[in-house]
């Protein structure tokens, strides 16, 4: 089979059927990748107005976290989205034939993998810039890696070392030309293969890059996904090295009081975008039409104990200190109180003004690095950095002068208050359903649209492991399906 690449690639999934012929013949008008910058083209799609480009990696996955409780509108969607609705409500069925939506999750980063892949497979033929080639090959790897770390998150059991090597995690197609069998690998190898693309990748990188291009990998951005990725399997050392490498090249934090142009309104933030987004280390986005600001919601009692920096001091006088209540959510008056069932996450609209676009922004960015880096410096017994970090974070995320650095000296204590402070700043990230597995806890969802219980799991249930898409399976019966 002759073997080229596309610089228009031809939308793709290697689990179709009609695969088998991509390569084999060249449209009319199509060309051939040749060089270094033909190879480059192909590895700066980023545009998130299309489903297929390197950027898109996840959507509905935290429908599954207790970052998100429901309100009737929501629960109520049409057909397109009632897998999201089932993953909400622990259904053992969560793919049903009469639903019109496929499993974009995985399609997209299997899509990554397959380009990833395919120019892996063929850029030994770019030989006109070596030094060039080395860093698109790397590119390549960590576009991959990342892709494999999204997918063994939410289809496998989270990584356990005692059970890693027999638990299934995905398939891992190297070449997907050739239509090997998809069997699902072990977790154990799937990060293995992570890591080891992760690390290969990193030396011939930039430390940082120019913030047009923010979609690319860096050293900055690797070192960070090496750190999320030690931190998923308990590697505290290792993800703290990886933190501090990461944050000793970017280490930028916003101070909200200055991106806060003064009235206590969303609307009111200043503008940024993923070409001046100082804290973000690389560009990533949900999947098309799976906005995170469409099923990231709280109830009153949830939204009030996670953002804290509030009272009601008499009843016409309200006191609101931590800005994220104000800058991040909908839902809230001036005062900082709900004036609504929920309050509504529309930070990434506001943020990035993405109002009219399909993805919210999802990136990899510098306050998860200063979380892990304060997470793992608690674990391993160093206290006074680890609060620190934490400090740092809500100084910059409180009114000027309404933040007193507190230390407690006893570890629980300052590991609950690093976790507490990782969720808050990492809400909406599509990350809590990662941390809530990892952490060995329990999720309650509240009835939609109410305040009564409605539908739970305990810790380490199998439903908080999202189901494989049916046609998938029907296509490839050697895939092995999660138990629910």
């Amino acid at each position: 089979m002759k073997k080229t690449l596309l610089i228009l690639l031809v939308s793709t999934f290697f689990l179709s059927a009609c695969e088998k012929k991509f390569l084999d013949t060249l449209p009319k008008g199509l060309v051939i990748a040749q060089t270094t910058s033909d190879f480059r083209k192909l590895l700066d799609n980023a545009d998130t107005r299309y489903t297929y480009n390197l950027a898109q990696v996840s959507g509905y996955v935290d429908v599954v976290s207790d970052d998100s409780q429901m309100d009737s509108a929501w629960y109520d969607w049409d057909r397109a989205r009632l897998h999201a609705k089932n993953l909400y409500a622990f259904e053992k069925d969560v793919w049903l034939p009469d639903g019109a939506a496929d499993d974009d999750v995985w399609k997209q980063n299997y899509y990554l993998n397959t380009l990833s892949s395919n120019i892996l497979e063929e850029i030994h033929i770019a030989t006109d810039n070596p030094k060039v080639q080395k860093q698109l090959i790397a590119e390549a790897k960590v576009h991959r890696a990342f892709a494999y770390l999204t997918l063994v998150n939410i289809y496998a059991k989270h990584y356990d070392s005692t059970t890693a090597a027999t638990d299934l995690g995905v398939p891992i197609v190297l070449n997907p030309v050739s239509l090997p069998k998809l069997n699902r690998k072990s977790v154990q190898e799937v990060y293995t293969f992570i890591l080891s693309e992760l690390e290969s990748a990193v030396a011939d990188l930039p430390d940082d890059v120019d913030m047009q291009f923010a979609h690319r990998p860096t050293k900055t951005s690797t070192y960070a996904i090496l750190a999320r990725t030690y931190l998923y399997m308990g590697n505290y050392r290792k993800a703290l090295e990886n933190a501090e490498k990461s944050l000793a090249i970017h280490n930028f934090l916003y101070d909200y009081n200055t991106i806060y142009t003064g009235a206590p309104k969303p609307e009111n933030l200043v503008k940024l975008s993923r070409t001046s987004d100082k804290e973000m280390l690389m560009h990533k986005t949900s999947v098309k039409s799976a906005r995170v600001s469409d099923y990231y919601m709280l109830d009153s009692v949830s939204f009030d104990n996670l953002y804290g920096g509030f009272e009601i001091i008499d009843e016409t006088l309200t006191e609101n200190n931590d800005l994220r209540r104000l800058l991040w959510f909908q839902g809230i008056n001036s005062s900082g109180q709900m004036t609504a069932d929920r309050a509504m996450y529309i930070y990434p609209r506001n943020r990035y003004g993405l109002d009219n676009a399909p993805v919210d922004y999802i990136p990899i960015s510098t306050p998860e690095m200063y979380l892990t880096r304060a997470e793992c410096n608690a674990r391993l017994g160093n206290l006074s950095k680890a609060m620190d970090d934490v400090n740092t974070i809500r100084t910059k995320r409180y009114k000027t002068g309404t933040y007193t650095p507190i230390n407690p000296s006893n570890q629980a204590a300052v590991l609950k208050e690093v976790l507490l402070e990782r969720r808050r700043e990492l809400y909406g990230k599509e990350l809590r359903l990662f941390d809530i597995k990892r952490l060995g806890l329990p999720v309650n969802h509240l009835k939609p649209g109410t305040d009564l219980p409605g539908f739970n799991v305990p810790a380490r249930d199998p439903k908080l492991v999202w189901p494989i898409f049916y046609h998938n399976i029907e296509l490839n019966p050697e895939i092995e399906q999660n138990p629910r």
